[in-house]
């Protein structure tokens, strides 16, 4: 997917709440998708040369990751997005109704962007 910071959040927001009109998950598929359902298991396809940087990293539901402190505290405990290649990341908070999105200028050769990290602290901080 190609897309902007604005477009990621727009979209994310729109799974857990109206935005402009438009609602793309109902609620009760938004809780199902809250519902951890990896519990940090190995990622499947993943390369056996990576497994160890990947083993016990991060939960996941529905095909997208969730809330895993410390690594990925998101914009909650039941939040769920996707980090993109390079550092960028989209996020839903069903809780607080809030989408997140972050795109970088420059590729970042990391899973987890530490400045994503940082910038949905802030938002968490916001949200209260």
């Amino acid at each position: 997917m190609f897309a902007n910071a604005h477009s990621i959040a727009r979209m994310y927001a729109a799974t857990v709440s109206d935005v402009d009109g438009i609602r793309l998950l109902q609620p009760d598929t938004v809780a199902a998708m809250t519902m951890v359902q990896t519990d940090r298991t190995r990622m499947h396809g993943v390369p056996s040369e990576l497994l160890p940087y990947t083993k016990n990293l991060f939960n996941m539901s529905l095909g997208f990751w969730r809330a895993t402190p410390p690594i990925s505290s998101l914009l909650g405990p039941a939040s769920f997005g996707h980090p993109g290649s390079g550092g960028s990341l989209g996020a839903a908070d069903p809780e607080s109704r809030v989408g997140f999105g972050y795109v970088t200028n420059l590729w970042a050769a990391t899973l987890i962007d530490p400045r994503a990290i940082e910038l949905t602290s802030a938002v968490r901080k916001c949200l209260g």
